[in-house]
C-alpha cells in the first residue's frame, strides 16, 4: 500500500479554520492588502513619535512577498500577518518566502529596508494529472459543498481537502494555485513543494503540502 493510501484522517469541524483559507471571492468583490491579510500595517498602533528611541526599529521573521514593483515591495509576516512596505526591491518576486531582518526608515519609520536577508526561496505549486487518493475522495464525498478539511500525512506536511460544485472544480484549483494562503501555509509547514489534485466528477480539490 502506498504512503498516500495510508494517510490518517482527521476531519475538520464545520468551523475549521482551513475553510476560511480558501474562501472564494464573490463576483465583483476585490480585497485590498489590509483586508485580505487581516493584518495591521507596520508602524501603526504603537506609541507616540516622541516615545521612539533614536535607534531604527527592526523586525526579524519569515515573510511572504505579496506584491513587487521595481522600487517597492509589500511583505506579510507569516506568523503575525503584519504588513511591511519596502522602499527598495532587492530582487524579490511575488509568492516568494524570505527569512530576513527589516530596518525601519526615518523619520516616520513606517517603511523599511532589508538589513539582513538570510534566505530567499520560491515554493513550487504544481497541478498534478493524478487524481486524489482514494482516502481523500472518500472523505471529500462525505463533506458538504463549500466545506474544507485537513488531514495529516505520514511524516511531514498536510493535505487540505475542498469540496465544491463539480463545475467549479477546475476554477477552484486555479485560484488555489495563485492564492497567497497556499504559499503561506507552505512556509508555516516548512515544506518544499505543493501539489494540487482534482476530481471533477465529485467536486474535490486536494492541496498536498509535501516535504
Amino acid at each position: 500500500m502506498s504512503q498516500d493510501e495510508d494517510e490518517s484522517a482527521d476531519t475538520a469541524e464545520e468551523d475549521d479554520p482551513v475553510a476560511s483559507m480558501y474562501d472564494q471571492e464573490k463576483p465583483g468583490e476585490t480585497k485590498g492588502d489590509d483586508e485580505e491579510s487581516g493584518g495591521t500595517p507596520a508602524g501603526f498602533g504603537g506609541g507616540l513619535m516622541g516615545d521612539q528611541s533614536d535607534e531604527p526599529e527592526t523586525s526579524a521573521g519569515t515573510f511572504y512577498v505579496k506584491h513587487t514593483e521595481e522600487s517597492a515591495v509589500t511583505l506579510h509576516e507569516i506568523d503575525t500577518s503584519q504588513i511591511f512596505t519596502l522602499v527598495e526591491n532587492p530582487g524579490l518576486e511575488t509568492h516568494q518566502i524570505i527569512e530576513a531582518t527589516l530596518m525601519a526608515q526615518p523619520p516616520m519609520q513606517v517603511s523599511y529596508l532589508i538589513r539582513d536577508l538570510e534566505s530567499q526561496r520560491t515554493i513550487p505549486v504544481e497541478t498534478s494529472p493524478e487524481p486524489p487518493t482514494s482516502r481523500v475522495i472518500k472523505l471529500g464525498t462525505e463533506m458538504d459543498e463549500g466545506q474544507a478539511a485537513a488531514i495529516d500525512r505520514e511524516g511531514e506536511g498536510e493535505i487540505h481537502i475542498l469540496r465544491v460544485e463539480p463545475e467549479h472544480t477546475e476554477h477552484t484549483a486555479e485560484e488555489v494555485h495563485d492564492d497567497e494562503m497556499t504559499y503561506k501555509n507552505a512556509a508555516r509547514y516548512g515544506i518544499e513543494r505543493v501539489e494540487i489534485r482534482t476530481d471533477e466528477a465529485e467536486g474535490i480539490v486536494s492541496i498536498r503540502y509535501l516535504p
